[in-house]
Protein backbone atom coordinates (compact mmCIF):
# COMPACT_ATOMS: atom_id res chain seq x y z
CA UNK A 1 0.00 0.00 0.00
CA UNK A 2 3.34 2.12 0.19
CA UNK A 3 3.78 1.82 -2.88
CA UNK A 4 0.51 2.97 -4.23
CA UNK A 5 0.11 6.47 -2.10
CA UNK A 6 3.78 7.14 -3.20
CA UNK A 7 2.62 6.96 -7.01
CA UNK A 8 -0.81 9.39 -5.89
CA UNK A 9 1.51 11.71 -4.27
CA UNK A 10 3.81 11.77 -7.25
CA UNK A 11 1.29 11.84 -9.57
CA UNK A 12 -0.34 14.98 -7.44
CA UNK A 13 2.55 17.14 -7.49
CA UNK A 14 3.48 16.67 -11.36
CA UNK A 15 -0.01 17.94 -11.89
CA UNK A 16 0.72 20.92 -9.29
CA UNK A 17 4.02 21.49 -10.81
CA UNK A 18 2.62 22.05 -14.71
CA UNK A 19 -0.70 23.84 -13.43
CA UNK A 20 0.86 26.27 -11.26
CA UNK A 21 2.06 28.09 -14.76
CA UNK A 22 -1.47 28.40 -15.72
CA UNK A 23 -2.67 30.11 -12.45
CA UNK A 24 -0.31 32.84 -13.69
CA UNK A 25 -1.82 33.15 -17.22
CA UNK A 26 -4.30 36.19 -16.36
CA UNK A 27 -2.33 39.58 -15.21
CA UNK A 28 -3.63 41.13 -11.88
CA UNK A 29 -3.07 44.76 -13.37
CA UNK A 30 -0.85 45.86 -10.82
CA UNK A 31 1.84 45.81 -14.09
CA UNK A 32 -0.30 48.13 -16.41
CA UNK A 33 2.23 50.71 -17.81
CA UNK A 34 0.52 54.11 -19.18
CA UNK A 35 1.91 56.11 -21.79
CA UNK A 36 0.93 59.03 -23.12
CA UNK A 37 1.81 60.50 -26.85
CA UNK A 38 1.52 64.28 -26.41
CA UNK A 39 2.16 66.87 -27.87
CA UNK A 40 4.12 65.51 -30.99
CA UNK A 41 1.52 64.36 -34.08
CA UNK A 42 3.18 62.69 -36.61
CA UNK A 43 1.05 64.02 -39.28
CA UNK A 44 -2.44 66.48 -39.52
CA UNK A 45 -4.31 67.65 -42.27
CA UNK A 46 -8.04 69.10 -42.82
CA UNK A 47 -9.15 68.70 -46.51
CA UNK A 48 -12.29 70.19 -48.06
CA UNK A 49 -15.05 68.69 -50.31
CA UNK A 50 -13.98 68.77 -53.68
CA UNK A 51 -11.50 71.61 -53.13
CA UNK A 52 -7.52 70.51 -54.75
CA UNK A 53 -6.42 73.89 -54.35
CA UNK A 54 -5.45 73.97 -50.70
CA UNK A 55 -5.57 72.22 -47.29
CA UNK A 56 -5.31 73.44 -43.67
CA UNK A 57 -2.61 72.07 -41.42
CA UNK A 58 -3.61 74.10 -37.83
CA UNK A 59 -5.84 73.86 -36.43
CA UNK A 60 -7.71 70.20 -36.70
CA UNK A 61 -10.89 71.18 -38.77
CA UNK A 62 -14.19 69.30 -39.11
CA UNK A 63 -17.13 71.36 -40.75
CA UNK A 64 -20.44 70.61 -42.51
CA UNK A 65 -21.73 72.85 -44.67
CA UNK A 66 -23.27 72.96 -48.18
CA UNK A 67 -20.83 74.83 -50.57
CA UNK A 68 -23.06 76.63 -53.45
CA UNK A 69 -19.74 79.00 -54.66
CA UNK A 70 -16.09 79.61 -53.03
CA UNK A 71 -18.08 81.61 -49.67
CA UNK A 72 -20.17 79.35 -48.50
CA UNK A 73 -19.22 77.13 -46.26
CA UNK A 74 -18.18 72.93 -47.25
CA UNK A 75 -17.60 70.22 -45.90
CA UNK A 76 -14.23 69.44 -44.04
CA UNK A 77 -12.61 66.46 -42.65
CA UNK A 78 -9.59 66.44 -40.34
CA UNK A 79 -6.80 63.71 -40.17
CA UNK A 80 -4.16 63.09 -37.86
CA UNK A 81 -1.76 60.10 -36.96
CA UNK A 82 0.49 59.62 -34.40
CA UNK A 83 3.48 58.11 -34.08
CA UNK A 84 3.78 54.52 -31.94
CA UNK A 85 7.15 53.87 -32.06
CA UNK A 86 7.91 55.16 -28.75
CA UNK A 87 5.48 52.51 -26.86
CA UNK A 88 7.05 49.76 -25.37
CA UNK A 89 6.86 46.26 -26.90
CA UNK A 90 6.12 43.23 -25.80
CA UNK A 91 2.82 44.37 -23.89
CA UNK A 92 -1.07 43.64 -25.06
CA UNK A 93 -3.27 46.83 -25.17
CA UNK A 94 -5.40 47.29 -22.79
CA UNK A 95 -7.32 50.28 -23.70
CA UNK A 96 -6.06 53.59 -25.48
CA UNK A 97 -8.21 56.76 -25.72
CA UNK A 98 -7.84 59.44 -28.16
CA UNK A 99 -8.33 63.20 -26.70
CA UNK A 100 -8.95 66.47 -28.32
CA UNK A 101 -9.07 70.04 -27.03
CA UNK A 102 -12.04 72.16 -28.63
CA UNK A 103 -10.57 75.67 -29.53
CA UNK A 104 -13.86 77.04 -31.05
CA UNK A 105 -17.19 76.41 -32.31
CA UNK A 106 -18.77 78.01 -35.09
CA UNK A 107 -22.14 78.44 -37.03
CA UNK A 108 -22.55 80.09 -40.75
CA UNK A 109 -24.90 83.15 -40.18
CA UNK A 110 -25.07 83.17 -43.90
CA UNK A 111 -21.78 85.60 -44.45
CA UNK A 112 -19.50 84.52 -41.77
CA UNK A 113 -18.79 82.08 -39.08
CA UNK A 114 -19.93 83.25 -35.63
CA UNK A 115 -18.52 81.66 -32.49
CA UNK A 116 -21.17 79.91 -30.34
CA UNK A 117 -20.41 78.29 -27.09
CA UNK A 118 -21.70 74.85 -28.09
CA UNK A 119 -22.25 72.45 -30.99
CA UNK A 120 -24.33 69.00 -30.60
CA UNK A 121 -22.94 67.09 -33.62
CA UNK A 122 -22.02 64.11 -34.30
CA UNK A 123 -18.47 63.52 -35.03
CA UNK A 124 -17.30 60.21 -36.30
CA UNK A 125 -13.95 58.93 -36.04
CA UNK A 126 -12.41 56.14 -38.68
CA UNK A 127 -9.41 54.77 -38.79
CA UNK A 128 -7.85 55.69 -42.40
CA UNK A 129 -6.81 52.37 -45.12
CA UNK A 130 -4.45 54.34 -47.67
CA UNK A 131 -1.30 56.35 -46.37
CA UNK A 132 -1.23 59.79 -47.01
CA UNK A 133 1.28 62.60 -46.81
CA UNK A 134 -0.18 65.96 -45.60
CA UNK A 135 1.11 68.91 -45.19
CA UNK A 136 0.08 70.46 -47.98
CA UNK A 137 0.41 67.48 -50.33
CA UNK A 138 -2.95 65.48 -49.36
CA UNK A 139 -6.37 66.93 -50.61
CA UNK A 140 -10.04 65.85 -50.71
CA UNK A 141 -9.17 63.81 -54.33
CA UNK A 142 -5.20 63.42 -53.55
CA UNK A 143 -3.83 61.04 -50.67
CA UNK A 144 -0.47 62.74 -51.58
CA UNK A 145 -0.45 65.37 -54.81
CA UNK A 146 0.18 64.57 -57.22
CA UNK A 147 0.78 60.57 -58.25
CA UNK A 148 -1.82 59.58 -55.75
CA UNK A 149 -5.42 59.46 -55.64
CA UNK A 150 -7.74 57.80 -52.88
CA UNK A 151 -9.69 55.28 -53.91
CA UNK A 152 -12.33 57.63 -52.98
CA UNK A 153 -12.73 61.07 -52.66
CA UNK A 154 -12.20 62.71 -49.63
CA UNK A 155 -10.09 60.06 -47.87
CA UNK A 156 -10.79 55.82 -48.02
CA UNK A 157 -11.82 54.79 -44.49
CA UNK A 158 -13.10 52.20 -42.27
CA UNK A 159 -16.74 52.24 -40.66
CA UNK A 160 -16.66 54.51 -37.71
CA UNK A 161 -14.49 53.48 -34.88
CA UNK A 162 -16.32 55.78 -32.10
CA UNK A 163 -18.14 59.31 -32.01
CA UNK A 164 -19.28 62.40 -29.77
CA UNK A 165 -21.82 64.22 -29.85
CA UNK A 166 -21.31 67.36 -28.08
CA UNK A 167 -18.51 69.89 -28.71
CA UNK A 168 -17.93 72.80 -26.62
CA UNK A 169 -15.33 75.50 -26.41
CA UNK A 170 -12.52 75.24 -24.11
CA UNK A 171 -13.58 70.89 -23.05
CA UNK A 172 -12.41 68.30 -24.44
CA UNK A 173 -13.43 65.99 -26.72
CA UNK A 174 -12.51 61.76 -26.37
CA UNK A 175 -12.89 59.12 -28.45
CA UNK A 176 -12.25 55.17 -27.44
CA UNK A 177 -10.07 53.79 -29.76
CA UNK A 178 -8.74 50.44 -28.43
CA UNK A 179 -9.49 48.15 -31.33
CA UNK A 180 -7.51 50.22 -33.98
CA UNK A 181 -4.18 51.15 -31.70
CA UNK A 182 -4.34 47.05 -30.38
CA UNK A 183 -4.03 46.14 -34.10
CA UNK A 184 -1.58 48.96 -35.02
CA UNK A 185 0.50 47.70 -31.99
CA UNK A 186 0.61 44.40 -32.85
CA UNK A 187 1.34 45.20 -36.74
CA UNK A 188 -2.04 43.46 -37.51
CA UNK A 189 -2.97 46.68 -39.88
CA UNK A 190 -1.06 49.61 -40.82
CA UNK A 191 -1.21 52.84 -38.47
CA UNK A 192 -2.34 55.59 -41.22
CA UNK A 193 -4.13 57.48 -38.14
CA UNK A 194 -7.47 58.52 -38.43
CA UNK A 195 -10.26 60.56 -39.99
CA UNK A 196 -12.65 63.06 -38.59
CA UNK A 197 -16.02 63.57 -39.93
CA UNK A 198 -19.39 65.27 -39.75
CA UNK A 199 -21.98 62.47 -39.64
CA UNK A 200 -24.32 65.23 -41.52
CA UNK A 201 -21.89 65.97 -44.10
CA UNK A 202 -24.03 68.73 -46.64
CA UNK A 203 -26.27 69.95 -44.55
CA UNK A 204 -26.82 73.54 -45.42
CA UNK A 205 -26.56 74.55 -41.86
CA UNK A 206 -23.11 75.46 -41.73
CA UNK A 207 -21.43 74.32 -38.73
CA UNK A 208 -17.30 74.09 -38.20
CA UNK A 209 -15.10 72.60 -34.94
CA UNK A 210 -12.18 73.58 -34.09
CA UNK A 211 -9.67 71.14 -32.97
CA UNK A 212 -6.08 71.80 -31.30
CA UNK A 213 -3.28 70.13 -32.81
CA UNK A 214 0.53 70.62 -32.04
CA UNK A 215 1.05 74.30 -30.06
CA UNK A 216 -1.73 76.41 -32.49
CA UNK A 217 -3.31 79.17 -30.27
CA UNK A 218 -2.56 77.51 -26.88
CA UNK A 219 0.58 75.61 -25.18
CA UNK A 220 1.48 71.86 -25.57
CA UNK A 221 -0.62 70.45 -23.16
CA UNK A 222 -3.49 71.01 -25.02
CA UNK A 223 -2.61 69.56 -28.27
CA UNK A 224 -3.83 66.15 -29.27
CA UNK A 225 -3.34 63.44 -26.38
CA UNK A 226 -3.48 59.22 -27.23
CA UNK A 227 -3.18 57.49 -24.09
CA UNK A 228 -2.72 53.94 -24.05
CA UNK A 229 -2.88 51.73 -21.40
CA UNK A 230 -0.72 48.82 -21.81
CA UNK A 231 -0.68 45.16 -19.19
CA UNK A 232 1.78 42.08 -19.29
CA UNK A 233 0.76 39.92 -21.69
CA UNK A 234 -1.21 36.82 -20.40
CA UNK A 235 1.37 33.82 -20.23
CA UNK A 236 -1.26 31.14 -22.01
CA UNK A 237 -4.68 32.22 -23.14
CA UNK A 238 -7.40 29.86 -21.35
CA UNK A 239 -7.96 27.74 -24.75
CA UNK A 240 -4.69 27.08 -25.76
CA UNK A 241 -4.34 25.80 -21.71
CA UNK A 242 -6.82 23.17 -22.37
CA UNK A 243 -4.78 20.32 -24.45
CA UNK A 244 -1.76 20.52 -21.16
CA UNK A 245 -4.50 20.51 -18.72
CA UNK A 246 -6.01 17.04 -20.34
CA UNK A 247 -2.56 15.87 -21.21
CA UNK A 248 -1.35 16.77 -17.45
CA UNK A 249 -4.70 14.72 -16.12
CA UNK A 250 -3.58 12.00 -18.95
CA UNK A 251 0.01 11.21 -17.91
CA UNK A 252 -1.19 11.67 -13.64
CA UNK A 253 -3.89 8.35 -14.16
CA UNK A 254 -1.27 6.98 -16.59
CA UNK A 255 1.31 6.84 -13.41
CA UNK A 256 -1.28 5.93 -11.16
CA UNK A 257 -2.17 2.69 -13.18
CA UNK A 258 1.78 2.23 -14.44
CA UNK A 259 2.20 2.04 -10.10
CA UNK A 260 -0.87 -0.41 -9.57
CA UNK A 261 0.40 -2.45 -12.34
CA UNK A 262 3.98 -3.03 -11.10
CA UNK A 263 2.72 -3.40 -7.67
CA UNK A 264 0.04 -5.96 -9.16
CA UNK A 265 2.99 -7.84 -10.83
CA UNK A 266 5.36 -8.04 -7.93
CA UNK A 267 2.31 -9.53 -5.57
CA UNK A 268 1.75 -11.73 -8.05
CA UNK A 269 5.49 -12.73 -8.13
CA UNK A 270 6.05 -13.08 -4.78
CA UNK A 271 2.41 -15.64 -4.41
CA UNK A 272 4.15 -17.36 -7.40
CA UNK A 273 7.70 -17.90 -5.47
CA UNK A 274 5.96 -19.15 -2.29
CA UNK A 275 3.72 -21.81 -4.21
CA UNK A 276 7.45 -22.74 -5.23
Amino acid sequence: MATIRQCLIWATLLAIIALEPLSQASPDGTDELTVVIQPCLSNNISIMRNNDDSSTEQPTVVTSGYRTDQIHPSDERGLLKFDLSTVPKDYHVKSATLSLYVIEVYMWDGASWQPVSALSRTIELHAITTDWLGWSFTYWTYATYPKHLWGAAGGDFAPKTASVSEEVAGKWNSWAVTGDVRAWYEGKKPNYGWLLKDAQEGDKMGCRVEYMNWFYVFDVTYSPRLEVILEPKPALSLPDSNWIVAAIVIVSVATVVLGLRRLNRKSKIGRDSQGL
